[in-house]
């Protein structure tokens, strides 16, 4: 895949009309994503890393409160605006400062039990309001991952994110030496693996591996499997590193890949692959230091 033809698929997936509405949640993350205010969020890490730890675990993160509410009211309020199940999601918009810190919390964790009780709380739909929760932390980690990306170890070798933990989106088989480079949908980490070997569990055993290829898309497209954990992970090619405003709506236009994966009976792993255990407070001092200001 050429980079006009990943242009091509992000063009694709804002044609799509069904797709509008997750096409406009990705838009107010870039637009937010943008905002400089972030930068001002990342967290001091240790300069020197542990093989199995992301950047980000068991950091303090002092957040601004009227950043995160404003920018939780605008998520809940695009989403809602598309109707259907989201349409739940209005009472959420307006909810109580300790809540919004715990949906954050919620959606950073994946934390599936309290994102099932807020859901209950605010009446709105368990799936919507996953999903919408799922994006929540993604200006935040992209800023991360900007600040810090330079301190991640040349010889990370595991499956997840090195910044944030979350489990590789999809791979690209980069540049004309085809170099497998994981990337993070949450943050836009790159990373690099090796081929023949899953992300998920390790298993290098070439026996156990495998490749669903659309004969459309031969090469350039296709799904590498797992028969030891029934996982998949989607493969692009690539010139170039997909920009991070795009990483979603690239994951959003290759999902007959996804289809063709769960027909075959894989799936992508549920949760992260590492726990960050991140701490969040009021970022003290100026205008904003409090949840409740």
């Amino acid at each position: 895949m050429t980079v006009a033809s990943a242009k091509g698929l992000v063009d694709v997936a804002r044609s799509r009309v069904e797709w509008r509405p997750w096409v406009a949640l990705l838009d107010a993350v870039r637009e937010a994503a943008a905002d400089r205010a972030w930068s001002e969020t990342v967290p001091d890490v240790p300069g020197r890393q542990d093989p199995a730890t992301p950047l980000l675990a068991d950091a303090t993160i002092a957040l601004d409160g009227r950043l995160l509410r404003r920018w939780t009211r605008r998520l809940l309020e695009t989403a809602a605006a598309s109707g259907g199940a989201a349409a739940t999601l209005a009472a959420a918009s307006r909810a109580a400062a300790d809540d919004v810190v715990a949906l954050f919390e919620a959606g950073l964790a994946h934390d599936v039990a309290t994102l099932a009780a807020l859901a209950r709380r605010f009446g709105a739909d368990p799936g919507a309001l996953a999903a919408v929760a799922a994006l929540l932390p993604t200006p935040l980690l992209r800023a991360c991952a900007e600040r810090l990306g330079a301190r991640v170890a040349p010889t990370w070798a595991r499956g997840y994110c090195p910044i944030c933990g979350a489990w590789p989106a999809l791979a690209e088989a980069r540049g004309l030496e085809r170099e497998r480079r994981l990337r993070c949908g949450r943050c836009a980490a790159d990373w690099p693996s090796t081929w023949l070997t899953c992300p998920y569990c390790a298993t290098a055993e070439h026996t156990r591996l495998g490749s669903l290829v659309p004969e459309a898309t031969r090469e350039t497209r296709k799904v590498d499997t797992c028969a030891a954990c029934r996982g998949y992970l989607k493969t692009l090619t690539t010139l170039l590193p997909t920009a991070a405003d795009e990483l979603g709506l690239l994951d959003l236009a290759t999902v007959e890949l996804d289809v063709a994966a769960l027909e075959h009976g894989y799936a992508r792993p549920s949760g992260v692959g590492a726990p960050l255990r991140v701490r969040l407070q009021p970022r003290a001092g100026g205008l904003l230091g409090a949840w409740r200001s």
